[in-house]
């Protein structure tokens, strides 16, 4: 399964908890049907700013659903359904 902008999407994802100040970034990506799902995660909870801020808005336009992990370490974006 191959998805033009999931490179791009990968990269903020890991940049949006690297400068969270977290020493390591846990990358992973899942894929079901036509559906690409990329997560980012870190060992603290990210500041409002890592996951909302500029970077987060490149996420979200080009993602078709985003959100932020239930303990707040790290955020996900998922490509191929519709909102």
């Amino acid at each position: 399964m191959k998805h033009p902008d999931a490179p791009l999407i990968a990269n903020e994802l890991y940049v949006a908890v690297l400068q969270s100040g977290a020493p390591v970034v846990e990358m992973g990506i899942w894929t079901a049907g036509n559906r690409i799902r990329i997560t980012a995660d870190g060992p603290d909870p990210l500041p409002l700013r890592n996951s909302h801020g500029p970077g987060w808005q490149i996420i979200c336009g080009l993602a078709d659903i985003t959100g932020l992990a239930t303990d707040e370490c790290g955020v996900w974006a998922q490509l191929g359904t519709k909102r």
